[in-house]
């Protein structure tokens, strides 16, 4: 009765373990992109580098939530960079990096030749490849793409299923990195492993590297397992944390109203709009009405500041006067009317950068 008591319950253990599997792939075809990365192998990689004690720049390029950079750069000085196409993880990415990028990488402004560090955990799905489409497979397009940001010297983390570390990809590693090192994941649900290199200078290839690291990737192999407790191989550099370029062309409304806050071209306007020299405020003899404010905002004679604190704001009062002609014929007469009306328009600037147009 033992016996098959502990065969009952490793039927269920491992029924439990095959839902878990099954649940990730599922999530993984619902995103259509990378798999999950597991917060072990991300403390294994972890371990694998030395951070420098002055800021670098570090980056994922298929950041999803931001989880696993978060996790890759914690307790260390990085100015971390994400990019993230799916909104729900893109709201996510926001709170976990430095700076964010909603949209694929295609849709960036990205400095070339800049980042210390890049994370990179490419998208595939292989039921809705095409003939064509697999010709260059997203997980070499997006190599062959991002590799372009990381900066001479700076490190690359490639994360890819096994079968797919097919010999062009191979290559495109071998030409642009040295030092270039292969680990197996620890969760085997995709057969994931991790390949770390040094971008070089100088792009060559190493015809014997090349078949070093296909022999180590070949169906049969067994493949070290990422080290768990190992001193640093690779050391990060410093630097290189304000790039030139980091922007998409799909705007976060949020983001951007944070950024108009702090504008120079902010600064400027409310100098511009500011009399230097102000009208000295007289005191009225009777009670200020309504009708008296608004026809001195619409004169212009209050442009500028109004108000402090949450309630400050930039004035501009514009008042245009439109003229309509009515031509009436009576008997072998023409009468000829012309009728003027003045709109009064206000553009209101907030200190948030909202803008609001209020016209009679």
């Amino acid at each position: 009765m033992r016996g098959s008591s502990n065969f009952y319950w490793g039927l269920i253990n491992m029924s439990d373990n095959m839902k878990r599997m099954f649940d990730r792939i599922i999530r993984n075809k619902i995103r259509m992109g990378n798999f999950e990365t597991t917060d072990r192998d991300m403390d294994c990689v972890r371990k694998l580098l030395q951070f420098p004690d002055r800021p670098f720049s570090a980056a994922d390029f298929c950041a999803g939530s931001g989880r696993a950079m978060e996790i890759l750069t914690q307790g260390s000085k990085a100015v971390t960079f994400g990019v993230e196409p799916n909104e729900e993880k893109y709201l996510e990415l926001r709170e976990r990096v430095h700076q964010a990028c909603f949209g694929g990488y295609e849709q960036c402004r990205i400095s070339k030749d800049y980042f210390r560090l890049i994370y990179l955990n490419p998208p595939y799905d292989d039921d809705s490849e095409s003939e064509e489409s697999k010709r260059e497979r997203k997980e070499k397009v997006f190599l062959r793409h991002i590799i372009q940001y990381l900066a001479v010297d700076g490190i690359l983390i490639y994360n890819i299923p096994r079968r797919r570390m097919t010999k062009d990809i191979v290559n495109l590693l071998v030409t642009n990195l040295d030092e270039i090192n292969v680990y197996q994941s620890h969760d085997d649900t995709y057969g994931q492993v991790y390949v770390f290199g040094r971008k070089r200078s100088v792009k060559f290839i190493d015809r014997p590297e090349v078949q070093r690291i296909l022999g180590l990737v070949a169906e049969g192999i067994v493949l070290s397992r990422l080290p768990e407790a190992i001193d640093p191989i690779y050391k990060v550099p410093a630097g290189n944390v304000t790039p030139k370029y980091f922007r998409s062309i799909i705007m976060d409304v949020d983001q951007l109203r944070v950024v108009s806050c702090h504008s120079s071209l902010s600064r400027r306007g409310m100098e511009w709009t500011t009399p230097k020299a102000p009208a000295l405020k007289l005191q009225p003899l009777l009670p200020d009405k309504e009708m008296h404010r608004v026809l001195r905002m619409a004169s212009g004679r209050l442009n500028g500041k109004v108000g402090s604190g949450e309630l400050l704001h930039v004035l501009k009062g514009i008042v245009k006067k439109d003229a309509t002609t009515e031509i009436e014929k009576v008997g072998d007469e023409t009468i000829e009317t012309t009728r003027e009306t003045f709109k009064i328009t206000f553009r209101i600037v907030d200190r948030f950068g909202n803008i609001r147009t209020v016209q009679s």
